[in-house]
């Protein structure tokens, strides 16, 4: 088995190759660069699907693993072969999860293998429970509960819309609502939000990140890293929710130890 990493934006890329020596990277330009990685690696445009194919089967690639975001493309360069319109145009259309499944697909057919993160890389996953479950009360944890309740509900309710992965709440109150923006954007603007709302009985808004239902594992999963973390906690959250076996938690130690040091709270369920 040859692995290879379709390398896209952040450090969880780097991460996985740090954990596979001997995998390959290919790095989406504009989004990943092979001088970052220690792995042999190349470049190549997200506009230019055959060439994918060409360099993971020169390199004898047999499984692949996708990591980092990747930006879906802004437009349709006409100078693309049918190959690549064909593609492209296909996933324009579609929700999040149904363009990864068209992916998917795609790579299947040529005789790929797509292999889950956790698979390939320690420690990516909270177990069950409260983090730290020594420091938090009774009351607190029940707010938790309940914020999630509501959360994890309206998630599940925009899942047959393919749409949505993260929610800002606090009990009965919705903040936000994660759009094409992204988990950190959102953040910024529930917390400005939940500023101008303050409840002496609210403890903070709660994060959470959890996958769709029916979402494609394999390569798409919700990330928490160290900075959506830190953020959090500077804009007066609470809480982050995270799913035990579907929310990917990069810079794992770091989070933990973070988390210990300045007494914030991650449920995971």
């Amino acid at each position: 088995m040859k692995i290879g990493i379709i390398a896209g934006i952040g450090h969880f890329p780097l991460l996985i190759a740090q954990q596979n020596k001997n995998a390959f990277v290919l790095c989406i330009d504009d989004h990943s660069y092979s001088q970052n990685f220690k792995n042999k690696s190349s470049n190549v445009s997200l506009l230019n699907p055959d060439m994918w194919i060409e360099i993971l089967k020169n390199e004898n690639v047999t499984h692949i693993v996708f990591a980092g975001k990747i930006n879906r493309p802004k437009m349709i360069n006409e100078h693309l072969n049918e190959n690549a319109k064909a593609l492209i145009s296909q996933i324009s259309i579609l929700g999040d999860n149904s363009a990864i499944n068209v992916i998917e697909k795609f790579f299947k057919k040529f005789g790929f293998e797509i292999l889950p993160i956790e698979s390939v890389v320690n420690n990516c996953f909270f177990s069950k429970g409260f983090y730290l479950e020594k420091n938090i009360s009774t009351k607190f944890m029940e707010y938790i509960k309940k914020s999630t309740n509501l959360g994890v509900n309206l998630l599940n309710v925009l899942s047959k819309y393919d749409f949505g992965q993260s929610v800002v709440v606090s009990a009965d109150l919705v903040y936000a609502i994660e759009g094409p923006e992204g988990t950190n954007s959102m953040v910024d603007r529930a917390g400005l939000l939940s500023s101008n709302n303050i409840n002496l009985n609210d403890y903070g808004p709660v994060l959470i990140k959890i996958p769709k239902v029916n979402q494609n594992k394999a390569i798409d999963l919700p990330v928490i890293g160290i900075e959506t973390v830190k953020k959090c906690l500077k804009l007066g959250f609470s809480s982050i929710v995270v799913s035990s076996d579907g929310t990917l938690i990069i810079d794992y130690n770091e989070v933990i130890k973070y988390i210990k040091q300045k007494q914030f709270c991650i449920y995971s369920i």
